[in-house]
């Protein structure tokens, strides 16, 4: 991602890591999709719109999710995720829970449960990559 620098004006490039996937429900698929990999996040996070295509059962939850310091209303819910992009695919992880904020239009992030603890993760900030082994 490309930006500007608040002070200074001078163009900033920013490496933002995205894992491509597929969420599924029980009766549908999204197409392949990006979502943020996200090491300060506990969970996956959805936005309401693709938790609606997948025709998810949405839970309202008594306790909203923190979001860089206020409180979010949320729906959880479960899917599967297959992570992976141009048939390099790994196995299907099911039964995911995902918070699913009531409002807004969030991107999706894919946080520590599962994925960070299902992989090894290691990002490379100066070649603007990362990589992900399985955690055996």
């Amino acid at each position: 991602m490309v930006g500007r620098s608040r002070k200074t004006g001078e163009e900033l490039t920013r490496f933002y890591p995205n894992l491509p996937a597929v969420l599924s429900s029980r009766t549908k698929r999204t197409q392949p999709l990006e979502g943020l990999l996200d090491s300060g996040s506990d969970g996956i996070v959805i936005p309401l719109s693709t938790a609606k295509y997948l025709e998810l059962e949405l839970v309202k939850e008594e306790f909203p999710m923190e979001v860089v310091g206020r409180r979010v209303d949320r729906y959880k819910s479960k899917l599967s995720i297959t992570i992976g992009r141009g048939g390099n695919y790994c196995s299907q992880i099911d039964d995911i829970e995902v918070n699913v904020p009531v409002e807004g239009d969030t991107p999706i992030l894919f946080g520590r449960n599962p994925v960070f603890e299902l992989f090894l993760i290691t990002f490379n900030e100066k070649e603007k990559k990362f990589t992900m082994k399985p955690n055996v």
